[in-house]
């Protein structure tokens, strides 16, 4: 009876077979029999409907159509599933810019670092890799040649936010048995050359507030990182190991693992003797290592990877785990790629995105100019620390090779994680280079990544 009454208030009973088409009878099933049956019913019915219409048209009372294809139904449904897909990646893509926008101001993080973050934690790092090797290649392209606009001399004022000016008073010293007292101060290294000609003190170790027994345990000098990119400085940091020491601090997300990971800072005890953070490497799932922290294996440690080693007596090196011996009781080990400096000669002999970072869920090919950071070590134990907006994975290892280092591995890159602040007399913090957007207090907040702290020794006539 449903059907009878169906099918008589339906226009199809009343056309001649003659012009009756599949068109025809998909309208009927999708307007009439699938309201008023249920579905197992109307799709039954329109399934027979299609082999008498294929039957009519064999024996030439209706127009013929390909045999076995009902393209009315496939193009419905294709057009379902497209709007059913395009909703779901709209919906998808919103919940990244939300997730992006809360990592804007909880983080200071700009929008292009914090939608490239989202969507490598959500699956989409080749996606990313793609797009960043084709905005820095062929949209965000640094200038050759020209001159930079920025001074060599650091300490003009631009490096500082306005909360930042030195207060003239060196920091605490750290009474700290562990690390022993400051020793002798080690010797200045030579002034870096310019790969161009050297502008005003371009390449000149430039003394910071940062001193220990009165002799300068922190100097910066700016370069310019080769010869074809001369509007453009990178900053080379010197840090005095025989008048400092380091430790690496977890953040509160990263390295990635299941362990206690603090807050994400420098402990209050230590805080008064806290003067300078620098940026560490990358996500764990990026870095191709592994990772310990105070004698446990937080993820295996991988032979033959380049090593940050911080020992528990505030000494720091770099080496190549599996080949370079341990030194004392590791605070912490983080590695990083690979030793991109090596016997005081860059190991950076083509670029490949293999091996600089492109493959590993977007964090940059190795010909790319980005912001990168580097962290080496000279022969006679000082610390060199390369940070700037217009490298590649070459031009790094290079400063560093310039600099002095005779081991060095590359750290994090992109601009909102390649960034280094000096604390202790500098209030509030002082960019280590200029253009870094980040505010200077990123290392005295609660950082989701991990970072190297320095501390000031205690002095030399110090009892412990």
């Amino acid at each position: 009876m449903i059907l009878k009454s169906v099918m008589a208030n339906s226009n199809l009973t009343q056309l001649p077979l003659a012009e009756a088409t599949p068109m025809g009878l998909f309208l009927f099933y999708r307007r009439e029999l699938k309201r008023q049956l249920p579905a197992s019913w109307a799709r039954r019915i329109y399934r027979f409907g299609r082999y008498a219409l294929a039957a009519a048209a064999r024996s030439g009372l209706a127009p013929k159509y390909p045999k076995n294809r009902d393209f009315w139904m496939v193009g419905h449904r294709a057009a379902r599933t497209f709007t059913t897909i395009a909703s779901l990646v709209g919906v998808f893509i919103l919940l990244l810019a939300i997730m992006a926008g809360m990592r804007v101001v909880r983080d200071k993080e700009d929008w292009l670092t914090a939608g490239a973050t989202v969507a490598r934690e959500n699956g989409l790092g080749v996606a990313v890799a793609a797009l960043e090797d084709i905005y820095y290649g062929y949209i965000k392209v640094p200038k050759i040649g020209g001159t930079p606009t920025q001074e060599s001399n650091f300490g003009n004022g631009s490096d500082a936010s306005p909360s930042a000016a030195p207060t003239g008073s060196p920091a605490s010293f750290a009474f700290q048995a562990a690390w022993g007292p400051a020793q002798t101060p080690s010797q200045v290294p030579p002034t870096m050359t310019s790969p161009t000609s050297a502008l005003g003190d371009e390449g000149v170790w430039q003394p910071t507030l940062i001193k220990v027994n009165g002799q300068t345990a922190i100097r910066v000098a700016r370069v310019r990182p080769d010869s074809l990119h001369t509007s453009y400085f990178a900053t080379v940091t010197w840090l005095d190991p025989k008048l400092l020491a380091f430790a690496q601090v977890p953040g509160t997300e990263i390295p990635e693992g299941n362990f206690d990971h603090g807050s994400g800072q420098v402990s209050e005890n230590l805080k008064p003797y806290y003067v300078a953070g620098l940026n560490n490497g990358f996500l764990m799932r990026d870095s191709q290592g592994g990772y310990m922290l105070d004698g446990k294996v937080i993820k295996r440690m991988v032979d033959g990877k380049a090593t940050l080693v911080t020992y528990t007596d505030g000494t720091i090196d770099v080496i190549q785990w599996g080949r370079d011996a341990l030194k004392g009781k590791i605070q912490a080990a983080r590695q990083n790629l690979q030793l991109t400096v090596d016997g005081g000669q860059s190991q950076v002999h083509d670029e490949s995105q293999i091996k600089w970072g492109w493959d590993w869920e977007g964090v940059g090919s190795g010909k790319n100019l980005v912001w990168r950071s580097g962290l080496g070590i000279r022969a006679d134990g000082s610390v060199v620390y390369v940070i700037g907006d217009a490298l590649s994975a070459k031009s790094l290892s290079d400063l560093l090779v310039r600099a002095g280092a005779v081991r060095a591995l590359p750290l994090d890159m992109n601009s909102a994680y390649a960034n280094g602040f000096l604390y202790g007399p500098y209030k509030g913090g002082m960019r280590l280079d200029p253009k870094t957007y980040r505010q200077p207090d990123r290392f005295l907040v609660p950082s989701e990544r991990d970072f190297v702290a320095v501390f000031m020794k205690s002095p030399a006539q110090a009892s412990n």
